[in-house]
């Protein structure tokens, strides 16, 4: 596709040559792809010019037991899985709001998971960062250490998540919550010979949390669960008025994470994404993302969600789901462009781009490619012609000879957010 717009401010690299020569033009430089993730402008705000909202409380309880080092899917543990959505989560929390406290618990981190391991495991759980304020290099240097150890103190962590909230006040309005994220039943409060007892136990411990001062509610995240065994778990979303979700993937668990803080309003689960237009200017293409659980039958996952950027829809897509998406396009030469791109909550992604203005030819073919070789353009240069292209340095040549043409080869550097205009010219 040739773009033509009526008029660009231009950076203009030329040469001019003593009558009709070949043109040698070379400009050394590499721009890197330009991917930029802004902060919207416009929050609700307080007095104070901090964002508005009533006090949110809320604790990451997570399970470290042995279990934790099985394979969701090929190569990827679910421990892999968890640290990757879980800076996604600690990137997405905002800092600045003196309403929202985020602290850190986790349990099965000690010991190990062998009989002989078992009683010092069973009394690991502790809170490593207490609820005051959000500290995103603690929470993020806790997510960095957390390794699959132990076993499942499940109802421990419950009985001790009692007395890390504040009691709730009489016709106080503060939220407090717990999001526990766990791939297993509780294996510490009875023999590990009667489940029944340890699920027991389980609700038992909900409802003290649930009867505390503080009386956290408390979402659960089955990681890897069976139906039955979410089951089991029940009882602590349903003891304390809270909700129980299954992830059987890193998709499906970055998804239930940040439903469940979205409706604890502390983060958005979208964000957006925009295509750098220049003067109008910009690429036709897809935003593909998600994808679901992988299956035996389809590896990549689930029917993922596609939005298409062109004329009629435009180049920017607010409301996508954050995590990990590939922005697709073709060049008029024919070469495919995928890149992938995060999506961030709260936040605009954006693709930069520049313009390419080619020199007037006489009907002779040139090829336009990046260093990588991937052919932008592959057709006659005509006055006023323009391409898109993604920051980095291109290579021009003739590929057709006709008449006395005055360009062979030149190679140029298009920075972010500019139009870069080649003039080869001769003069008497």
């Amino acid at each position: 596709m040739v773009l033509r717009p009526k008029a660009t401010p231009t950076r203009t690299i030329g040469t001019r040559w003593l009558g009709p020569l070949l043109a040698l033009v070379m400009v050394f430089s590499l721009a890197g792809v330009g991917i930029q993730r802004l902060t919207p402008v416009a929050t609700a705000q307080d007095d104070s010019g901090q964002p508005a909202g009533q006090e949110v409380n809320v604790e990451l309880m997570l399970d470290s037991s042995g279990s934790m080092a099985q394979e969701i899917q090929t190569g990827v543990t679910r421990i892999d899985a968890a640290k990757t959505v879980l800076t996604e989560v600690i990137t997405a929390v905002p800092e600045d709001r003196p309403s929202l406290n985020v602290g850190f618990r986790v349990f099965g981190h000690r010991g190990n998971n062998t009989p002989s391991g078992r009683e010092e495991s069973c009394q690991s759980s502790d809170l490593t960062i207490p609820i005051d304020g959000v500290n995103k290099a603690d929470l993020q240097g806790q997510v960095d250490t957390y390794e699959p150890v132990g076993w499942t103190p499940i109802a421990l962590s419950l009985q001790r998540a009692a007395d890390d909230f504040e009691p709730i006040p009489a016709d106080d309005t503060r939220t407090n919550a717990v999001v526990l994220v766990t791939d297993g039943l509780e294996t510490c409060s009875a023999d590990t010979n009667d489940q029944d007892a340890n699920n027991a136990a389980v609700c038992t411990a909900a409802q003290a949390l649930a009867d505390s001062p503080g009386s956290p509610t408390v979402y659960v995240v089955g990681f890897g669960l069976t139906p039955d065994e979410l089951t089991v778990l029940q009882c602590i979303a349903d003891n304390t008025g809270g909700q129980l979700l299954g992830a059987n993937s890193a998709e499906e668990l970055r998804t239930v994470l940040f439903t469940f803080l979205e409706e604890l309003q502390v983060v958005n689960s979208t964000g957006s994404f925009e295509v750098e237009a220049i003067n109008g200017l910009f690429p036709f293409g897809t935003l593909t993302c998600g994808g679901g659980q992988p299956t035996d039958a389809n590896p990549q996952g689930g029917e993922p969600v596609v939005y298409t950027i062109n004329e009629e829809n435009g180049p920017i897509v607010a409301d996508v789901t954050v995590g990990i998406c590939i922005f697709a396009f073709v060049y008029p030469g024919g070469g495919q462009v995928s890149l992938n791109v995060n999506i961030e909550a709260d936040r605009v992604t954006r693709v930069r781009g520049s313009l390419l203005k080619f020199p007037q030819g006489a009907g002779e073919i040139y090829q336009v490619t990046d260093l990588g070789g991937l052919i932008v353009w592959q057709d006659q240069f005509e006055f006023g012609d323009y391409v898109w292209v993604l920051p980095g340095v291109y290579t021009m040549d003739l590929l057709e000879l006709v008449g006395d043409p005055i360009l062979f080869y030149a190679q140029v550097q298009c920075l972010p957010g500019t139009v870069t205009s080649l003039e080869v010219y001769t003069a008497p």
